[in-house]
């Protein structure tokens, strides 16, 4: 249907020049309303038009390679057409972004009440890795990544990781069998236009599974031009790493003929066995006299090589009506994964011979999303549907057994597990009501998960959950204030299996009620304080309640609890935040309390096979403290100095001696880093330039225990080689970037950096093979990229 002049008439229209600070035009420059997924960008005179708005508040983010990003808050009326010029100065420090991911609706970072980091464009085209854990880790301070050689990484969030962290695509909840402690993200950087992160519970808004925050890669939007135009564009990249020989090549195509666009991309990376420094291993000592603690795997470490690839496309379709597109990618990795399993050869007893398993991990996700503008309301539908499969190999097979067949039929595997998921939500943001803004909605989500192996680590499953939720700021202006509260029911109907064998146990039911209020002040230019106040919940997941069987992964057999209760989390954080042009800064203190909190412990006991301990799910009650703590100054023009700081405790009820308190498993350890930027000026062809040295300081930190994973690695539990706890370390790392103009309107963005610098010996805590390896030594990393 055509849409009437009288519908048009309601639309309305942001039009103006982007220029630097001498007034000369910025062709280029990027303005879009993120909430409202409509962009545009300015002319060669720096002229731009943002059509087709609806009234109300609107959060527009202006943006352009080398100067500080704006944001912009207009109030629109129906029809009206607002001119708004915008001069951007030079960038010296990023200061602010827009947020759309945890918040009631599109925020100014420094004026949001949650805690939220927004990564652009330009910095996932710079700095994107094959595990998004690392990818953020990098990138975001206060961030740390559960590391299992380079391709995976789970985000940790302030001590919470796996199902404790929702990952998002499009605001709509990713699985990936989050249940595994090395089960990372199956997603890529490279189909996104940012990623955010909110910190904190945001069960609000995502649901279960977000007491630790929520993770959003947004996709690219589909393009648009002018009537009757049409225009191509892209992007392209690549990278290499030296420590793996890491190969990885990006590609990404647009078209946009008037109000219709497309876009396709698709992305491969192939990566040999990663390298630890030299050091001497356990068995190259003499076993009788070695060290407790040394490694079983040093240099070359076998069985850490993988092959990734993923692709997408999309459509999309720009109006008076708002947006709609269609959206699908797929995501493959094959991989192997080194296990602890093996001795010393009988005729060669300081070689012991390594084993590992193939696996194979997909993704698929298409989605249908629209913005529909209607007598003042924002309609925002999702649907989606994804498929995700997890196949593991016997020990013993390799990559190679995975990708070339080696006599692996499709349900060959011993662990083949596939998950469909179904997703319906809409959100609704209403006109505004004097100064509250606000959306209203309902998600219906249902999990079909099937177990098709023989070993049946968890059965098979279907899961319902069904929420509403309303979220609201109210802006009382330098206040605002946001509140919201959901409603969710969920309900799990396992099959039987071994930990099912009471048929009341497979119907599990729960229904939770979550809130939040948060404030914000701005009481100065650049400087704010925010706080908030939430409760979140997780469900507990078909492996937790029903898991009974050999996780080759970890190396342990594991049992699962039918009579699990949720999690609740109530949380607090206050933050001061500063955002200058020549300093930011922001300083979090948070406490998390955790009631019925799911952890797996070390029963001392034997699985049946009596070669791998057994792991039983149980709960407590935990607490999490923490402080977070960044700054960024430039004292002169060409300098750059910054540091930060992650420091946090985490205790559970009877997990210590005697039954006191005890660790948690799977926290951080302490970590405070620096970094010095030099910055010269733009000269020639050669823009957006900078060298910088980074230092990170880890702490040494205790396991947890028999709850920690791998604490059969520690004195006195297991194998006389390795370690769960580690020691203190520093990691200097150096990296040099800088934009050349080539004259053809392709400017190439060139990057080479190293990692590790000294090549020091240590274990990263959250990295899975401190067990019997050392982590990553020195890595030589070269990446090019460019648009056109």
């Amino acid at each position: 249907m055509v849409p009437t002049a009288e519908g048009q008439s309601t639309r309305s229209t942001v039009t103006g020049t982007v220029t630097d600070a001498d007034g000369a035009p910025l062709p280029g420059a990027q303005i879009a309303d993120v909430a409202f997924q409509r962009g545009t960008t300015a002319g060669p005179d720096g002229r731009y038009t943002l059509d087709g708005l609806p009234p109300g508040p609107h959060t527009l983010e202006i943006r352009f390679v080398g100067y500080q990003t704006a944001v912009r808050e207009v109030t629109l009326q129906a029809g009206e057409t607002r001119e708004m010029n915008v001069s951007l100065e030079e960038r010296v420090l990023e200061t602010d972004g827009v947020t759309v991911t945890g918040t009631a609706r599109a925020r100014s970072t420094l004026r949001a009440p949650q805690d939220v980091d927004v990564m652009g464009t330009e910095d996932l085209q710079s700095g994107r890795s094959a595990a998004l854990g690392e990818l953020l880790q990098e990138n975001v301070d206060g961030v740390s990544s559960i590391q299992t050689g380079a391709q995976a990484g789970k985000p940790v969030l302030r001590g919470l990781s796996g199902k404790r962290v929702v990952l998002l695509k499009d605001g709509i909840a990713q699985e990936y069998y989050q249940f595994g402690v090395r089960h990372f993200p199956t997603t890529n950087a490279s189909e996104a236009e940012r990623v955010e992160v909110v910190r904190g519970a945001s069960s609000i808004l995502y649901g279960s599974d977000a007491l630790g925050g929520a993770i959003n890669v947004i996709s690219k939007p589909a393009p648009t031009t002018g009537v009757d135009a049409f225009e191509v564009g892209g992007s392209a990249s690549t990278q290499y790493y030296t420590n793996n020989n890491e190969r990885a090549v990006s590609l990404d195509l647009s078209a946009a003929q008037g109000n219709v666009g497309w876009r396709v991309g698709a992305e491969r990376r192939i990566a040999d066995n990663y390298h630890t420094p030299d050091a001497s291993t356990f068995f190259e000592e003499n076993p009788d006299t070695g060290t407790f603690g040394d490694p079983k795997y040093t240099g070359e470490v076998p069985f850490t090589n993988f092959e990734q690839w993923s692709t997408y496309g999309q459509v999309g379709l720009q109006g008076a009506f708002g947006t709609l597109q269609l959206y699908g990618d797929y995501w493959s990795n094959a991989q192997n994964f080194l296990l602890p399993t093996g001795g010393p050869d009988d005729d060669n007893p300081t070689s012991p011979p390594p084993n590992g398993l193939g696996q194979n991990l997909e993704h698929s996700n298409v989605v249908l999303k629209g913005n529909i503008v209607a007598d003042g309301f924002v309609f925002k539908p999702r649907l989606s549907w994804q498929r995700s499969i997890r196949q593991s190999g016997a020990p013993g097979t390799n990559l190679g057994d995975i990708r070339d067949g080696g006599g692996l039929a499709r349900f060959d595997y011993p662990l083949d597990l596939q998950t469909d998921i179904y997703t319906g939500r809409l959100e609704v943001a209403h006109p505004s009501i004097g100064n509250l803004s606000g959306t209203i909605g309902a998600e219906v989500q249902h999990q079909d998960a099937d177990t098709r192996g023989p070993a049946e680590l968890q059965p098979s499953a279907r899961t319902w959950n069904t929420g509403v939720f309303f979220f609201e700021d109210l802006d009382l202006d330098p206040i605002t204030v946001s509140f919201g509260s959901r409603l969710d029911v969920r309900t799990v109907e396992a099959v039987p299996n071994d930990r099912t064998t009471d048929s009341d146990q497979l119907d599990n039911t729960y229904t939770t009620l979550s809130g939040a209020v948060g404030a914000s002040y701005a009481f100065g230019d650049g400087i704010a304080i925010a706080t908030n106040l939430s409760s979140g919940f997780r469900a507990p997941s078909i492996f937790e309640l029903y898991a009974s069987g050999v996780h080759g992964g970890v190396a342990a057999f594991q049992v699962g609890n039918p009579d699990l209760e949720p999690e609740r989390s109530y949380s607090a954080d206050l933050s001061l935040r500063v955002r200058r042009d020549r300093l930011t800064a922001e300083v979090t203190g948070y406490v998390n309390a955790i009631q019925d909190y799911i952890y797996l412990e070390n029963t001392g006991e034997r699985g049946p096979n009596g070669n791998l301990p057994k792991f039983a799910a149980d709960q407590t009650d935990a607490l999490i403290p923490g402080i977070e703590a960044t700054v960024e100054t430039s004292p002169l023009p060409w300098l750059q100095v910054g540091g930060s700081a992650a420091v946090l405790d985490g205790t559970g009820d009877g997990l210590g001696a005697q039954g006191g308190d005890g660790e948690l498993p799977l926290l951080p350890s302490n970590t405070v880093s620096g970094f010095v930027r030099w910055v010269p000026a733009d000269t020639g062809p050669l823009s957006n330039s900078q060298v910088q040295l980074s230092l990170k300081r880890s702490l040494e930190k205790d396991a947890a225990g028999r709850f920690e994973p791998f604490s059969q690695f520690d004195e006195g539990f297991g194998p006389p080689f390795g370690t769960a706890s580690t020691r203190a370390y520093s990691v200097v790392n150096v990296e040099a970037r800088t934009t050349l103009a080539l004259g053809l309107g392709a400017p190439l963005t060139v990057s080479v950096g190293v990692d590790n610098l000294l090549d020091e010996t240590y274990r990263d805590f959250l990295d899975t093979y401190k067990g019997y390896a050392l982590s990553p030594g020195r890595d030589v990393q070269f990446s090019l990229s460019t648009t056109f």
